[in-house]
């Protein structure tokens, strides 16, 4: 029999406890109201590019516009997750959750009349470094005030729940786990795609905005009724208990000092930092360059994106989980190299999907580097939620937030349109010249020439994560 792991000085498991490796009836229960709630996390994030080309008809935004009111969004969304990592550290994790899914449900709904309050903010100009001068009006910014509103809530429940699956599940099992979990997000981001397109077709974008808050209310109720796991139930050695009471006591800088000194959750995290870039300039800008580049309508464009990312990224999510977790059981980098592979091979399809205009081969482009892009959803987690002990996962996990949004899709999800609209005005230079020199017409695809940014985040994803991975490369189990 083995003999049980020590915990090393950092605190964390020098090998993984071997001492539960069970999964009860109840775990899978709870995995599944878990799931569940992050499928509707992503639908209500995901409705806003979906039915964005009628919101700027309506209402007259630009896209600079639109990629503020995610960037609004996100920013609180980062802002908050330490406060809400500090939190789910001490407190009840299952409480925090469900009242962060009511937050954002209604936050969500309260979106379709911005417009027509009596009262908006005035229109603003300000200048952003690299950025240039923004012009935001008055219904923007109110936009971008209740969309900040919403990031308030899923920054609490996706800070907290990967920590509450990894003392429901053994290590060994964390992968798979995290896989179901993570599968949700292009399983709503497929139906936010699909709901929001039909809706604001047949019945306006405000009616989707409101329709789509009201599921995550009820949901809300389930996660309330949770049991709370034992804070590493599923990690516990021999001596585990003196390591996490030692973590337990650490002021806030020393935690904070421990999780940036941790070397796998550093480049993990830069490594998923560049995909989280990629994932927000695809979430939010696919849609308009189907539309105006590939000369698709807006509801097809939305439906056909749905259906690619529910397909193509549960099979990423699930499969890339599923491989991980067997490489790993031979080769302790397995998880880093699963990351790695996936990132760097994601790099062809990104780059045909955008200088083809042949649905024939941009559909299936986009398709396979969808797969490839949620093909890191859950090894990079199983190596988050591993990396740290129990006593400061939620910690760990808010300041992973922090730094994949604020250097990631904050930037992209704003940047891209901002590019974007430089580009059509025949601006951005460099960026233009590297478009014509693969076929792209920046004066008319500007847009597309924009996303340009893609396959360059996919290897410097990928780069990361083979650092990542050279630390055990010669090591087996």
């Amino acid at each position: 029999m083995d003999s049980p792991a020590k915990p090393t000085q950092s605190g964390r498991l020098s090998e993984p406890a071997q001492a539960s490796t069970t999964v009860s009836r109840y775990s899978y229960y709870a995995l599944s109201v878990l799931t569940l709630v992050n499928f509707l996390n992503y639908i209500d994030r995901q409705v806003l590019p979906a039915v964005a080309p009628a919101m700027q008809r309506d209402l007259g935004l630009t896209d600079t516009e639109i990629g503020a009111m995610e960037a609004a969004l996100l920013l609180s969304f980062t802002v908050l997750a330490p406060l809400f990592g500090r939190l789910g550290d001490r407190y009840s994790r299952t409480k925090l959750m469900a009242g962060a899914a009511v937050v954002w449900s209604i936050a969500t709904g309260l979106v379709a009349w911005v417009d027509r309050w009596p009262i908006l903010p005035p229109s603003l100009h300000l200048y952003l470094p690299f950025f240039g001068l923004i012009a935001l009006s008055s219904v923007a910014l109110g936009l971008c005030s209740v969309r900040a509103l919403v990031g308030v809530g899923e920054s609490s429940y996706s800070t907290i729940t990967p920590t509450l699956i990894a003392d429901y599940f053994p290590m060994r099992r964390r992968a798979t786990a995290l896989g179901v979990f993570q599968a949700a997000i292009p399983m709503g981001f497929a139906l936010g795609y699909v709901l929001g397109a039909v809706l604001a077709y047949f019945f306006g974008w405000r009616v989707a905005f409101m329709v789509v808050g009201l599921p995550g209310l009820i949901v809300s109720v389930f996660v309330w009724k949770l049991r709370e796991p034992q804070r590493g139930e599923h990690d516990i050695a021999a001596d585990y208990s003196v390591a996490a009471e030692i973590t337990q006591k650490q002021s806030w800088w020393q935690t904070t000092r421990q999780i940036f000194m941790t070397r796998d959750w550093l480049l993990s995290t830069a490594g998923y930092t560049a995909i989280t870039f990629v994932l927000g300039a695809f979430a939010t800008w696919a849609t308009l360059m189907l539309a105006r580049d590939k000369h698709m309508s807006e509801t097809a464009a939305a439906v056909v994106l749905g259906v690619v990312s529910l397909v193509g990224g549960a099979a990423g999510t699930f499969g890339g989980g599923w491989v991980a977790d067997r490489i790993v059981a031979k080769r302790r980098n397995g998880y880093f190299l699963v990351c790695a592979a996936s990132s760097l091979l994601g790099i062809i399809p990104a780059v045909i999907a955008l200088v083809t205009h042949r649905p024939l081969f941009f559909l299936p482009a986009i398709f396979f580097a969808v797969v490839l892009l949620f093909s890191n959803n859950a090894p990079f987690h199983a190596i988050l939620v591993n990396s740290v002990p129990p006593a400061i996962r939620a910690s760990a996990m808010a300041f992973n937030i922090v730094v994949i949004h604020a250097c990631g899709d904050v930037i992209s999800r704003f940047g891209v349109g901002r590019l974007s609209d430089s580009l059509a005005a025949g601006n951005a230079t460099p960026i233009a010249s590297f478009a014509r020199l693969l076929g792209i017409d920046p004066a008319h695809e500007h847009l597309t020439a924009a996303l340009l940014v893609v396959p360059i985040g996919l290897l410097v994803s990928a780069m990361f994560f083979l650092w990542g991975a050279r630390k055990h490369s010669n090591q087996v189990l």
